[in-house]
């Protein structure tokens, strides 16, 4: 699934040189070297997101390899905050405040769209992406709609007159409305999430069905693990149910090689 992460190269400028002498950028300009480790590329793993910290509080983390890297908010949906385990089963390890962890913070990085100059850290790309003049225009993800244009129109304009569904532009639903349709921003692919929920006496069942939308993946499929409290009760491929005496459940989506 790594043909999805994005590519923005890397822009280092004379404040980050001068506290980090060390500091160059990779092979391919999206990635940098610092000391002895080559070609880090800073984006969260599941989302691409190059916010990978919130604040002073949260931090983000990585495997030991430093091959992939998780935002706090991927590393606590997904749960890796109890498994703490990586692709390979590779130890992921916590980052606070290390010297790495502040380099990250301090990188910038140019637009993703071609034709756009402008360069942002990574806690105000993603927004300045949503709203860039250079984006091509996206067609809305809801089926037989053929109105198409900007992702920050289509977030805040065009969804509400599609009543019966809800566009989330990241990888998960906190809180489900049941009979509603979802769709979910992920590494620049909208996945379609029907859900529905059934009373059972004292248990609810929560049926859960994944799909990409007006789009076709080779080699990666989109997948979704169900939680309560942080405790995982089923992973989803495809389509399927789980028993809950929860009505509520959460759902984390990610894409995974096939």
């Amino acid at each position: 699934m790594e043909q999805l992460l994005p590519k923005n190269q890397i822009y280092l400028d004379e404040e980050v040189k001068e506290e980090y002498p060390t500091v160059a950028l990779g092979e391919e300009g999206n990635s940098f070297n610092f000391r002895q480790l080559k070609n880090i590329r800073p984006l969260c793993f599941h989302c691409g997101d190059r916010n990978l910290s919130y604040g002073q509080k949260y931090f983000w983390h990585r495997c030991a390899s430093f091959k992939h890297f998780y935002c706090y908010y991927c590393f606590d949906f997904s749960l890796k905050r109890f498994t703490h385990t990586c692709i390979g089963n590779e130890p992921i390890l916590d980052e606070c405040k290390t010297i790495e962890h502040l380099l990250c913070g301090k990188i910038k990085f140019e637009c993703k769209w071609e034709g756009c100059k402008k360069i942002f850290c990574g806690s105000n790309l993603k927004k300045h992406e949503m709203s860039c003049d250079k984006q091509p225009k996206r067609e809305c993800p809801v089926q037989d709609c053929q109105w198409s244009g900007k992702l920050d129109e289509m977030g805040r304009e065009h969804f509400k007159q599609h009543e019966d569904s809800k566009l989330i532009l990241r990888n998960v639903v906190l809180k489900f409305e049941s009979d509603k349709t979802y769709y979910l921003l992920i590494l620049g692919k909208f996945v379609k999430v029907e859900y529905s929920t059934e009373e059972l006496g004292e248990v609810y069942e929560h049926n859960v069905d994944l799909g990409v939308c007006k789009d076709t993946l080779n080699g990666v499929k989109p997948v979704g693990l169900v939680s309560v409290n942080h405790m995982l009760l089923k992973k989803i491929d495809g389509s399927g149910s789980v028993k809950s005496i929860r009505k509520n459940v959460i759902l984390f989506v990610y894409f995974e090689d096939e």
